[in-house]
């Protein structure tokens, strides 16, 4: 990919390197890729201005959703084959890259909607996907912090209940919840104790119910609602792509590594964007400040304090870093997939709880950019109603997330390591 993709408006110095090696393979790939990501950073000014209203309506405006259909933000990990875009993930990385720049809850609204389209596309039958993904855009947040009422019934499941906390759910077209099957035998394989359903929009209501969260208030976690809905076998599938022997359908189906469906490595990479977006809007706040202001005893420029040139430089580098572990992290996800496609090799446990490593990493380095400058900026510049501090805010509501909380991932690479042959 040329590097022309970014503009230098970009606050980012490491995308156009890392993305300027993907090997797109046509010219129509390469346009594409060019137009979404242009379009996310066009997006940019509109979703700062959106900023307060997003907050108060708990998502992101209707006409920013319009665009972002229209530009085909949320097709860019669809299928060809169901008329996507099936763009290599660092893509959709930058795009999330972007919106979060602009609003890190909108960002973090869009990538908890858009991202799960590799999932389906990894691990449901083919007929299901061509149902769900040939139909127009697909927006599915996945809810698994609740374990609701599921119950094997004839032909599928029942699922009744509500589900809290189902971010990107206000403007979905599917919702994926992951949850124990009331009754179950453990150890049956014909009837799992644990599935993951996939179920349209007419199949829930939507509460508008999202307030009073701390931060990510533009994040559209709102509450999903089920009145004993009956849900096809062929729409369920067992667990959500934990067996760590076998690769996914998707893989062979769509003949591509992005299709890698594991969940538990590539899920902490796109909420590690977001921060890294945070942070970006973080230090463009910061810089202007800097470059704007004077000490208020000698009459100094800020611009000239080692002080604020070492916590501007720590936190860009930071959020570099973390930046450049956001598409190391994917690259290293889809190559697993393509190894499995050129040799037949499977993947194993380390593998994968080093990648999710990785984005926990990223979103360690990307918050601590955001604390730097909260830290630092001064207090005026922190109080209700400014940038800085909602930042810091939706930085602060993304450590409570406890599923790739850094110390659950660590664990698990722990232990993944010392018990690998």
């Amino acid at each position: 990919m040329s590097s022309s993709v970014f503009s230098p408006t970009s606050s980012s110095v490491v995308a156009p390197t890392l993305l300027s090696d993907l090997s797109l393979q046509t010219e129509t790939e390469q346009r594409n890729a060019e137009m979404v990501i242009a379009a996310a950073r066009a997006l940019r000014q509109e979703l700062r201005q959106d900023q307060d209203a997003a907050d108060d309506r708990g998502i992101y405006s209707a006409g920013i959703h319009r665009k972002m259909l229209e530009k085909g933000l949320y097709d860019i990990t669809t299928p060809r084959a169901y008329g996507g875009l099936q763009l290599p993930l660092p893509v959709l990385m930058a795009v999330i890259v972007e919106i979060a720049t602009g609003n890190p809850g909108s960002g973090w609204s869009f990538a908890l909607a858009a991202q799960h389209t590799t999932t389906v596309a990894a691990h449901w039958p083919e007929e299901v996907q061509r149902e769900a993904l040939a139909g127009g855009s697909f927006l599915a947040p996945h809810q698994f912090a609740r374990p609701g009422d599921v119950r094997a019934v004839d032909g599928g499941y029942m699922i009744d209940g509500d589900y809290p906390f189902s971010s990107g759910s206000p403007y979905s077209t599917h919702v994926m919840i992951s949850a124990p099957v009331r009754d179950a035998e453990p150890g049956d394989p014909a009837a799992p104790d644990y599935v993951t359903l996939l179920i349209p929009r007419e199949g829930y209501n939507v509460l508008d119910d999202w307030r009073g969260s701390f931060g990510m208030k533009a994040s559209g976690s709102n509450t999903v609602r089920f009145a004993k809905r009956f849900v096809p076998g062929a729409w369920v599938i067992a667990g959500i792509g934990d067996d760590v022997t076998t690769i996914p359908g998707g893989v062979t189906l769509h003949n591509d590594g992005l299709y890698f469906g594991r969940l538990e490595a590539y899920h902490p990479v796109g909420l590690a964007a977001v921060a890294v977006g945070a942070a970006r809007a973080a230090i463009e706040e910061f810089t202007t400040v800097v470059k704007s202001g004077s000490d208020k005893l000698s009459g100094s420029a800020k611009s000239d304090d080692p002080a604020f040139q070492y916590t501007l430089g720590l936190a860009s580098a930071r959020a570099d870093a973390a930046e450049a572990l956001v598409y190391a992290a994917v690259d290293a996800y889809t190559a697993v997939g393509r190894r499995h496609l050129a040799t037949g090799v499977s993947h194993t446990r380390t593998e994968l709880t080093r990648i999710a490593g990785l984005g926990t990493s990223a979103m360690s380095l990307a918050e601590s950019a955001v604390d730097s400058v909260f830290e630092h900026i001064g207090t005026l510049r922190v109080v209700d109603g400014t940038r800085v501090q909602r930042y810091f805010r939706d930085v602060s509501t993304l450590r409570t997330h406890g599923r790739f909380h850094p110390y659950t991932v660590a664990v698990a690479h722990g232990v993944a390591m010392l018990s690998a042959p």
